[in-house]
């Protein structure tokens, strides 16, 4: 796949991690975050150069990417999408954010109302970040499902691989809610069972070996 320019909204553990694989897989990266001089963004310069594209979500989107990662949190995602929508729209969009004190748990919804022109894609937000650092569990890749558009799945399958994760495709958008199964499988194993944060999940068929 040739390098493609992509906005990543959102510094922190899924948005810091992720872009800083696509990073290192080639594709021009520009970073908005709520603070360009905070420990998020020095944290990026330290690990990409001083070169790396770090702003304001404004500027990010000014730089006209061809694929958004929406990774803040859930506070400022109604805030976003009804400032930029001009700019979401058209584009391919792939929301990790979680509102867990949301029946919807994602913006998938909000983005399908105001950006009806977008490539909406729900991943990334069913494992935790520890997953997009290091996605090997004893020579085993750990999987990741995703759902959305089919009209770009091709993009968005090579950009979830060039996290290090296996990509799952389960449907078009009308899969969010199972995608999302995910996200209260990994809550009930990582912490209500205690199992800690680092695990994953592994489809297998009968030829995965």
């Amino acid at each position: 796949m040739p390098s493609l320019k992509i906005a990543v909204l959102g510094g922190g553990n899924i948005g810091g991690n992720i872009g800083r694989k696509w990073v290192a897989a080639g594709h021009e990266v520009a970073f908005g975050v709520n603070d360009h001089n905070g420990k998020n963004a020095q944290a990026l310069r330290n690990d990409l150069g001083a070169g790396v594209k770090i702003g304001s979500v404004d500027e990010a989107l000014a730089a006209g990417p061809e694929v958004i990662l929406l990774a803040v949190p859930a506070v400022r995602v109604g805030d976003i999408i009804a400032r930029h929508a001009a700019q979401l729209d058209d584009k391919i969009i792939i929301d990790a954010t979680n509102n867990f004190a949301s029946p919807d748990k994602s913006a998938f919804k909000a983005l399908q109302e105001h950006t009806p022109n977008a490539k909406i894609y729900r991943a990334f937000n069913n494992l935790g970040w520890e997953n997009f650092v290091n996605s090997d569990y004893n020579g085993i890749q750990a999987d990741a499902f995703y759902c959305g558009d089919t009209s770009a799945i091709e993009t968005a399958e090579q950009l979830i691989a060039d996290t290090g994760v296996n990509p799952v495709y389960l449907g078009g958008p009308e899969k969010v809610d199972l995608v999302d199964s995910f996200l209260a499988l990994f809550v009930a194993l990582a912490m209500e069972q205690k199992r800690g944060r680092l695990l994953s999940f592994k489809l297998l068929t009968r030829d995965s070996f």
